[in-house]
């Protein structure tokens, strides 16, 4: 039996998580959960890993929860139905607070969960023919798990109409919404992806790091919270080994030493 869940970290420290149930268009369960939860754990461990890339094999991204797994819920007590809501809600919780950046290319169905994840993503790069949903309120369900992430980054007013009627919307409609950020024809995910890990690669691990950490912290308010976060993380930057590097790098006109070679003429 294939792996549900495939992880890997290639030679640039990028790692790479593969939703492998292709023949459910990838539809999350509680064994594929555990598994994303598993390889998550890796990230927050390994401090040399620069970014996560999230792709979905077969025909789809993600077509959300597996029914099979939901309709179990019916059999099962409420303290278990419990347990499960809360194992999604951990998952996604792993993806959002992550401390490096997240690209996720979706292709095919990308519905519920699925849009759960790439609420949780902080690059999101779709093809062109991607259908999206929330089909929750059709099955007698709500977007409920999934709400928090979906909501926070998008345009709340022109969700609010997808979650109650559950109907499709394509990537022009996603983009819109600011649920998706770039819409495009390439042949694979290798295509799709290389100019955004492009960017990536030449930039600052270090700063990549703390400027994910100051995500996190801010809110939309500017208040003192908000002044003493900024100053701290610029501060802290300005004297840090590859801020330094990297402005004496900018200065002589040279690549600061975190550039591989390959990406030394961006």
């Amino acid at each position: 039996m294939d792996e549900e869940v495939l992880f890997s970290i290639d030679e640039d420290k990028i790692a790479r998580l593969t939703l492998n149930r292709s023949e459910v268009h990838n539809a999350l369960d509680e064994n594929s959960i555990h598994k994303i939860r598993d390889s998550l754990k890796i990230l927050y461990e390994d401090l040399t890993i620069r970014a996560l890339v999230v792709v979905g094999n077969g025909k789809s991204f993600c077509s959300g929860a597996d029914l099979h797994w939901m309709e179990r819920a019916s059999e099962v007590t409420e303290a278990e139905n419990v347990q499960d809501a809360n194992l999604l809600f951990s998952m996604l919780s792993s993806f959002n607070a992550l401390p490096i950046p997240v690209l996720t290319y979706v292709h095919g169905l990308v519905m519920g969960g699925g849009i759960g994840i790439i609420g949780c993503s902080d690059i999101v790069i779709s093809n062109s023919k991607t259908v999206f949903g929330f089909p929750e309120v059709k099955l007698g369900l709500a977007p409920a798990i999934i709400s928090p992430y979906v909501l926070k980054g998008a345009n709340s007013r022109l969700i609010r109409r997808y979650f109650l009627t559950g109907e499709n919307f394509d990537a022009t409609k996603a983009f819109q919404m600011g649920l998706i950020h770039e819409i495009v024809d390439a042949e694979s995910q290798e295509e799709a992806l290389a100019p955004f890990l492009r960017q990536i690669l030449i930039a600052s691990p270090n700063a990549l790091r703390q400027t994910k950490k100051l995500l996190s912290q801010l809110t939309p308010n500017i208040g003192e919270k908000e002044h003493q976060i900024t100053v701290e993380t610029i501060t802290r930057l300005r004297r840090s080994e590859e801020g330094i590097q990297g402005i004496k790098a900018f200065l002589e006109k040279k690549s600061p030493p975190w550039i591989s070679e390959r990406f030394k003429d961006d």
